[in-house]
């Protein structure tokens, strides 16, 4: 299951992002220099130990005078991401510099978002980032890594196999297709400069790692049955909510295959799976599950996602119980399209054309 979330798959825009390297063989580690110093910090590692806050500040300077002053922030169509990488005890780090979106497809060109991403135990699945439609063939040495490069419409990314982990940077900006981006006077090679300035100081740190350092917190309940779209996924009372005349569902479990990305990586460890429904026999809403994630739910709360989704008054469902949120994503223009819902110890994502709330409803009520 794929699900890419800020570097879709444009060839042509990617080629134009990324500038022109001569294809490389595929990725692979190599032995650093020399043996990376472990790292003094007790217990495991946060984001200011991984990326020092000069380094962040550096990597997202946009053009012009001044010393941008990152946030920590999440950005808003990163949610489900955000959720289901802490669920499967990894670790998000994530910055934003310019002012904080209003709602999800907001953003001026002032605004950026840096992340570095690491989901531990994951090396033996590393695979290259996507350049347009395929597997990336750029890659560039960092800090004795061999790190691979791929671009799309929205930024760059850098990722590789680091120690016993996958990990994942991103730097990404509205408006570098239409023109305006905070990043727009700057070429590929320097962009992709920045991503391995990060890459220089936190690939020594996971590397010297210990295995307690890497311990972060995951999803306690997890799934451990087949993925299914029976109870609160059933197609019954999906197809009600949305008054439909007939209703099929079939279920995508990533991890019935290997990887194909960093997305895909992170939902199989989190054991999230997906519904897609077949309306009338038109594709329909789609549900991802992540069983056991309700703690993570927590992450709804966070900058910027909490100013992109609002609160989803679902309290006079008579199945709403204590302890149960929704979150409808906040627009100014079309209908509101996505919903995270929270029911006892799980998490769901609807998305659909058309009543998401209803079928989020619909969920809460097959599931009690």
């Amino acid at each position: 299951m794929r699900s890419v979330v800020v570097l879709p798959a444009v060839a042509a825009v990617a080629l134009l992002l990324a500038g022109c390297a001569a294809p490389a063989p595929t990725p692979t580690t190599s032995a650093p220099s020399e043996t990376p110093e472990p790292t003094t910090i007790a217990g495991p590692l946060d984001c200011d130990a991984l990326v020092p806050a000069d380094v962040v500040a550096a990597a997202m300077s946009p053009a012009g005078d001044g010393t941008p002053q990152p946030e920590a922030a999440i950005q808003g169509n990163a949610a489900l991401g955000a959720i289901e990488l802490a669920a499967a005890g990894g670790l998000g780090c994530s910055w934003r510099i310019g002012p904080a979106p209003s709602d999800i497809f907001g953003g001026s060109g002032e605004v950026a978002y840096l992340s570095v991403e690491v989901l531990p135990g994951a090396a033996g699945q590393w695979q290259p980032a996507w350049f347009g439609d395929s597997p990336s063939t750029d890659t560039v040495e960092v800090a004795g890594v061999t790190a691979s490069r791929g671009a799309g419409e929205t930024g760059w990314e850098l990722t590789a196999p680091v120690g016993d982990t996958w990990t994942t940077i991103r730097l990404t900006a509205p408006g570098l297709v239409t023109g305006g981006s905070v990043y727009g006077e700057y070429d590929a090679e320097q962009m992709n400069g920045r991503l391995v300035s990060v890459g220089e100081a936190a690939f020594p740190v996971l590397a010297g790692a210990s295995a307690e350092q890497l311990d972060w917190p995951r999803a306690a309940g997890q799934r451990q049955s087949d993925a299914v779209c029976t109870g609160g996924l059933d197609p019954q009372g999906i197809g009600m909510a949305l008054g439909a005349g007939s209703i099929e569902a079939s279920a995508v479990d990533p991890t019935s295959s290997a990887p194909t990305s960093f997305r895909d990586a992170v939902a199989a460890a989190s054991r999230a799976y997906r519904c897609e429904y077949t309306v009338d026999g038109i594709p329909g809403p789609t549900i991802d599950a992540v069983i056991g994630a309700g703690e993570q739910f927590e992450l709804m709360s966070e900058a910027d996602l909490s100013g992109v989704y609002e609160p989803l008054d679902l309290s006079g469902s008579p199945s709403f119980a204590d302890g149960d949120a929704a979150y409808v994503v906040r627009v100014t223009d079309g209908p509101a399209s996505t919903v995270l819902l929270k029911v006892g110890d799980s998490v769901y994502r609807v998305q659909s054309h058309d009543g998401a709330a209803a079928v989020a409803e619909a969920v809460l009520e097959q599931i009690r």
